[in-house]
């Protein structure tokens, strides 16, 4: 009968080369089980095993053996093919989400990185991050306590589609991106609008950490009495969080802010593929998908804070457009009307004379609705046309004729008599009497 051939390891002789000199008498069982790092028992195991069946009695009986959680090559394929066709700018990470969420198949990222990398695939973020050289500040305690906010310029909608700006704001105990909005750049409207949504859903927070952007702070100097009452000058972005109880921190470089700029890695990384898939290729539609994609993005990401919201609720009727106005001051003639970038306008309502000859605050919002802002109350402003001055029409210019000359008053004239009188006067009295 033809033996069959067995191939033992390095690992697997060792433990022939011990267990043979145990069943010689050579060495004992503590011995042998110091010398392979095992206990008595296995060597006791091992020695009978041996006895019975030779050398193969030190092959792994799992040997040639398939794992139960092996994967099958049919899914290792499909893993690949999506890839390769539908999801090649993804990086593994986020491939493997789009695979148990949209693609219905239920993998590891880990076993993912080796059917991609097995096919030599690497991974878009394969880059070695360099060291942080500066120390990072621990996160608020609970959520609400500070927004941190910014925005980037970005092509969104692939190379070549131009640049726009996405306005966001992210909570800093838990991570939670409460607001974003496209716009085609950086404004004061993609901060508003970014706002709305995150205030609406979350609440107001207490403070909101920034750049030092003129949407956020102003250079304007204040006057004496109101720097003698401590006041800062603030932009109208500032004003209305003024208005809202929330305050502003100003840092002063990106680090400071770090958690919003390192959101902008994650987003334009994720965001932009993700939008590629869906065909979405201007900011309407954005701006539609957006809420669906954060909320993904904070199931992620998003971590547990130390301790329970501070949020405020959005106070019943305040409207956020008029309260993110444009502001300026103009002064009412007597009807109440104003002149506003070289157009009239008179409130739409009856308001009696309380506003005639007044200096009033005039609101803009960003549709271009004009406001007269009275404290809470807002009335709203209608274009009328100028009234015309009435003048007497201009004759027409005759051109003058050359050949008439110019009239010469004569030398007796009332104009001249003046100079005659001062000529015989200077003829009479010398102008030197010590001389005469």
């Amino acid at each position: 009968m033809k033996q069959e051939r067995v191939t033992l390891s390095k690992k697997e002789l060792d433990r022939v080369k011990v267990i043979s000199m145990l069943c010689n008498g050579s060495m004992r069982n503590s011995e042998a089980a110091a010398k392979l790092g095992i206990c008595v028992r296995q060597i006791i195991r091992l020695k009978q095993k041996y006895a019975a069946l030779g050398d193969a009695a030190m092959i792994h009986g799992n040997r040639n053996r398939q794992p139960k959680h092996t994967i099958e090559a049919e899914v290792r394929h499909l893993v690949l093919r999506l890839f390769q066709e539908k999801y090649p700018d993804f990086n593994f990470s986020h491939f493997t989400d789009m695979l148990n969420d949209a693609e219905g198949v239920k993998i590891s990222r880990a076993s993912v990185v080796r059917i991609l990398t097995a096919a030599g695939i690497k991974s878009k973020k394969h880059t070695r991050r360099r060291a942080k050289l500066h120390r990072g500040r621990p996160r608020k305690e609970a959520a609400g306590m500070l927004w941190q906010t910014d925005a980037t310029p970005f092509e969104w909608f692939g190379k070549g589609n131009g640049y726009y700006a996405l306005h966001a704001y992210i909570d800093d105990a838990t991570g939670i991106v409460t607001g974003a909005f496209f716009t085609e750049h950086e404004c004061m409207r993609g901060y508003v609008e970014a706002l709305k949504r995150g205030s609406k859903k979350y609440g107001l927070p207490m403070e909101i950490y920034s750049d030092r952007h003129a949407i956020f702070r102003t250079s304007m100097k204040l006057t004496e009495e109101e720097d003698a009452e401590g006041k800062r000058p603030l932009s109208d972005f500032g004003k209305g969080l003024a208005e809202l109880g929330i305050g502003q921190i100003y840092a002063k470089s990106p680090e400071a802010k770090g958690r919003v700029e390192r959101l902008w890695e994650t987003l334009q990384d994720r965001l932009t593929a993700e939008m590629r898939l869906l065909g979405i290729t201007d900011i309407d539609e954005a701006n539609k998908a957006l809420p669906k994609f954060i909320a993904r993005h904070n199931k992620k990401f998003a971590v547990k804070p130390k301790q329970k919201s501070v949020y405020v609720p959005l106070p019943e009727g305040i409207d956020l457009d008029l309260l993110f106005a444009h502001r300026d001051t103009r002064k009412t003639d007597h009807g109440g009307a104003v002149s506003y970038k070289g157009s009239m306008y008179a409130p739409s309502a009856a308001v009696g004379n309380e506003l005639a000859g007044r200096n009033v605050e005039v609101r803009e919002t960003f549709e271009g609705k004009l406001y007269y802002a009275a404290g809470r109350q807002f009335i709203e402003l209608t274009k009328i046309e100028k009234p015309e001055r009435k003048s007497a029409p201009n004759a027409a210019k005759q051109p003058a004729d050359p050949s008439r000359k110019a009239h010469k008053p004569a030398a007796n004239h009332p104009w001249r008599r003046r100079a005659l009188t001062t000529k015989s006067i200077k003829d009479v009295i010398p102008s030197n009497p010590a001389a005469s």
